[in-house]
């Protein structure tokens, strides 16, 4: 491997470069040693001459680092300050690699210093100042042929007859996942090659029809040996540029945090809390992009670790573990429950941490067979009714048609990640989903959960089908329509499995078998919920939309929030009880209705300062449409006291159109009162009016959604808002306002 060997080939003396060329060397042939500081510096700066900040393109995804010729390229740092790489590079062979975190890096144009870095980076990759560059996936040549590369469209596969007529391939690898062609391209890199690759790795679940992205993606996967990687994980959701810098911590690189912690466990060395955080983060980030059969990287972290202490401390909501007074045991609980992650499906012991959370399983609980009926035009979890105990093996036998197509069985519904946060409560990622690729699938948890059948987004089969699911405890699960009271309350309830489901056919929520077994009116409890959703749906003309039941999970400790929306909605095991006892949901509720109304937000009708605003119009339409009381009664900030405040405020403000978007509950004041006017029917008539095209085209931006609310709901009303929005200080054009100015002027009492 000579990564820059071009520039010290030429040295005639024992100078600088030619030393650190020799450490270089000499760092190839010690396991794991990492190259030097100075030259990963002196790389990194080749990369970003020229370049001060690139600006975020879409949702990009952190680049695993752990080769011992692997680095950082750009990065930003999470809200703990710990560095994630959105681009890394590596040498590999006589060649050289780039992969960034989002196949829109590869085009050039997204603005700011973007157009140096590539072709900065095509330089590099090239090991010349014009290389011969071909563009796969990549629409991008004129770009390439401006800044003075030969550049062509690559047709044909990947081979080795395709790649001997370029110095660099530059692809979006977003679906190029044989191996057949890894294979031909992590040679063709071996022996001098240039590559530069991109793709958004999170979405490829999606993109693939529900494969695994470190299972299924065979370019990903041989591109690994040059120790770099894309993830399917998330970040950056609180950047909007990356900031170039040269350096950057060495603890970014996997292999470089594994060789710091054993030095720590070693006595030779010990980290800062800072350095606890980036070395955890790496690793995890390097292990999340790991195939299953791949050992090298899970064995260092393992002997890293050393043997296993049973008496350390485990998280528990009583005692959880804080960075700051249990650092070490988080790095190893982190740990162990990345390599369970990718641990063999087999053959799994129970991880001690289970018995906290989610539960353990009692010893007499009898395994059972069962069929499983499957609707793949449903997608995302099928409830199977069963539960999986920690460490039990259980087996999944499907139609041999529907091996190997996106199919997937998952063993646990509580599916936050908590490695970000600074206090555990339990064991930061406790759920594994096994790919369905063969017709008999064996897989275990070693914590243990409630086992559902993944249906991908776009199932290539559409008619039912059934599974066979071996090994499993019976649990309750009710569904609204099948069952009833009486079967609940006599046979349901009673099942062993220590996690419960209802569902009903727009929702399904998960909880405690110890609340379920209070539950005596599933029938009533659904019903209401199904209406719930219905008239979400309903408000926003999503009905159509819907394809699947939205899904609500119960969790000792949640990612983000006291609740949070996506799929599922998750809230805290406290509000469980609330979440099943239907007289108290009419009074609060709130935040049920305020989630699943996140989950009916469309960029359409919300705006920024909005994100927090709509979706409180929907959930309060639940109270309106289907408790049937005042929609008003359900958070104090809405009473009238509140809102009479929040119109002083308005009033107060130095500059309203601030106080407006910064201020949740005073811009729903503001929809508060457009109800109270014109009633509900407004309201649906404006959320549905953007699938009318006698509106007009849909906005784009938020200048545009703006305008359209009062276009739009003047026109709907027959009356002009716009000396209402005014004195709100929503901004909205001249245009906007001239449009609706031949109606007669609206303002609420009070303003």
């Amino acid at each position: 491997m000579n990564v820059m060997h071009g520039e010290f080939k030429q040295a005639a003396q024992p100078t600088m470069k030619t030393t650190l060329f020799l450490l270089l060397t000499l760092s190839l042939n010690l396991a794991q040693a990492q190259m030097p500081a100075e030259i990963v510096i002196a790389q990194r700066s080749k990369l970003l001459t020229g370049v001060l900040s690139v600006p975020k393109p879409g949702a990009p995804g952190p680049v695993a680092i752990w080769g011992n010729m692997a680095f950082p390229i750009l990065s930003a740092p999470d809200k703990e300050g710990v560095e994630i790489a959105v681009a890394a590079a590596a040498g590999y062979g006589k060649g050289r690699v780039i992969l960034f975190g989002h196949n829109s890096f590869l085009d050039g144009g997204i603005g700011g210093d973007h157009a140096k870095l590539m072709e900065n980076c095509v330089q590099w990759v090239g090991t010349k100042e014009k290389p011969r560059l071909g563009l796969v996936g990549v629409d991008a040549v004129s770009f390439y042929d401006l800044h003075g590369f030969h550049t062509k469209k690559s047709e044909g596969p990947l081979i080795a007859k395709t790649l001997k007529d370029y110095d660099v391939i530059i692809a979006n690898i977003q679906g190029i996942t044989d191996p057949a062609v890894g294979a031909a391209l992590i040679q063709w890199i071996k022996e001098g090659g240039g590559f530069i690759g991109g793709m958004t790795g999170w979405a490829f679940n999606q993109t693939s029809g529900g494969k695994e992205l470190s299972v299924s993606h065979g370019v990903n996967q041989a591109l690994m040996a040059a120790g770099i990687a894309i993830t399917d994980l998330s970040a950056f959701d609180q950047i909007t540029a990356f900031t170039a810098k040269t350096t950057l911590p060495k603890l970014m690189n996997a292999s470089e945090a594994v060789n710091s912690i054993k030095k720590q466990a070693s006595g030779s060395a010990t980290l800062t809390p800072d350095e606890i955080k980036q070395s955890s983060s790496a690793i995890q980030i390097a292990l999340a992009a790991q195939p299953p059969d791949r050992s090298n990287l899970r064995d260092a972290v393992t002997a890293a670790l050393g043997a296993t202490d049973a008496s350390g401390p485990l998280p528990t909501k009583e005692a959880p573990l804080t960075q700051a007074a249990h650092a070490s045991a988080r790095i190893r609980l982190g740990m162990e429950t990345r390599v369970l992650r990718l641990a063999a499906n087999e053959a799994l012991t129970a991880h001690p941490s289970h018995v906290a959370f989610p539960g353990q399983t009692p010893a007499e609980a009898p395994r059972i067979t069962q069929e499983i009926p499957i609707h793949p035009a449903i997608p995302g979890w099928t409830s199977t009714g069963l539960y999986a105990a920690a460490g039990d093996t259980v087996t999944v036998t499907i139609p041999s048609s529907h091996a190997d197509k996106g199919y997937a069985v998952r063993i646990g519904c509580h599916s936050d990640t908590l490695y970000h946060l600074d206090t555990w409560q339990r064991a930061p990622d406790i759920t594994k989903s096994t790919p369905l690729t063969a017709a008999v699938t064996k897989t275990a948890s070693a914590f243990g959960g409630l086992i559902y059948i993944e249906v991908p987004t776009r199932a290539a089969q559409t008619a039912d089908m059934s599974v066979i699911i071996a090994g499993a405890v019976p649990s309750p699960l009710f569904i609204l329509g099948k069952d009833d009271d009486a079967k609940w309350n006599n046979e349901i309830k009673k099942r062993p499995g220590i996690w419960a489901e209802m569902a009903c056919e727009n929702l399904i929520i998960s909880f405690p078998t110890s609340v379920a077994k209070g539950v005596n009116n599933p029938t009533e409890l659904m019903t209401f919920w199904q209406k719930v959703v219905a008239a979400q749906d309903d408000v926003s003309n999503q009905t159509a939309e819907r394809k699947r039941p939205e899904r609500i999970v119960a969790d000792i400790q949640i990612s983000a929030g006291y609740m949070h929306s996506g799929y599922p909605i998750m809230i805290p095991t406290s509000a469980a009880p609330e979440m099943v006892t239907y007289n108290r949901l009419k009074f609060p509720g709130w935040g049920f209705y305020h989630e699943i109304g996140h989950n009916h937000q469309r960029g359409d009708f919300t705006f920024n300062g909005t994100g927090e605003v709509t979706n409180n119009v929907i959930g309060m339409h639940c109270y309106h449409e289907v408790l049937k009381k005042d929609w008003l009664i359900g958070h104090p900030a809405i009473s009238e006291e509140a809102r009479k405040e929040n119109l002083q405020k308005i009033k107060r403000a130095p500059i309203k159109w601030q106080a407006w978007k910064s201020d949740p509950f005073l811009a729903l004041t503001t929809y508060i009162q457009l109800m109270q006017e014109f009633g509900w029917d407004s309201w649906r008539q404006y959320l549905h009016s953007f699938a009318d095209s006698s509106y007009g085209p849909t906005p784009k931006g938020d200048d545009e959604r703006r305008d359209q609310f009062l276009i739009r709901y003047s026109k709907i009303t027959q009356k002009n808002l716009g000396p209402f929005f005014d004195a709100w200080g929503i901004p909205v054009s001249t245009q906007a306002k001239a449009q609706v100015s031949q109606l007669a002027p609206w303002m609420p009492k009070g303003m």
